[in-house]
């Protein structure tokens, strides 16, 4: 198996090998393979392939990151036709800040911007729900 190396913050070297004993696994690679195939896996062809999509991303980030809030603002811009919603907040005590969306998009756009908050900077923590929009309409359609 050719080797692959990869840059990380110690912080995120130390949890990979705290998580990688805690679960069993037999080091970091064996983590970082599995992590690799679930996240490749994610932008696979799915059922909701040439459909609008609704969907839900949230950011999580430090306080007072100057940086990243404005390649949040940046990425704000770039998607504009597709964000339904947008809203920032900080967490209590300055624990850090949450960046909320809300999408309507064709679904290869809705993964090209997760994709793009994810790799705004790599301690943005980054969570999402898709739902197609045609389901949405049809319970409406329903009442």
């Amino acid at each position: 198996m050719p080797i692959v190396s990869s840059s990380m913050p110690e912080r995120l070297r130390d949890d990979l090998d705290t998580f990688a004993e805690e679960h069993g696994y037999t080091g970091r690679s064996e983590v970082i393979r599995e992590a690799c195939e679930s996240l490749l896996d994610e932008y696979r062809e799915t059922d909701y392939e040439g459909q609008r999509v609704l969907a839900t991303v949230t950011a999580v980030f430090g306080y007072d990151e100057p940086e990243i809030e404005r390649r949040m603002m940046d990425i704000r811009h770039e998607f504009d036709a597709s964000i339904r919603s947008n809203s920032h907040n900080c967490l209590e005590d300055n624990a850090g800040c949450v960046e909320m969306f809300v999408l309507e998009a064709a679904y290869e756009d809705a993964l090209r911007f997760i994709g793009t908050v994810r790799g705004a900077d790599e301690s943005v923590s980054v969570e999402y729900t898709m739902v197609p929009a045609d389901v949405m309409s049809a319970e409406i359609g329903q009442q």
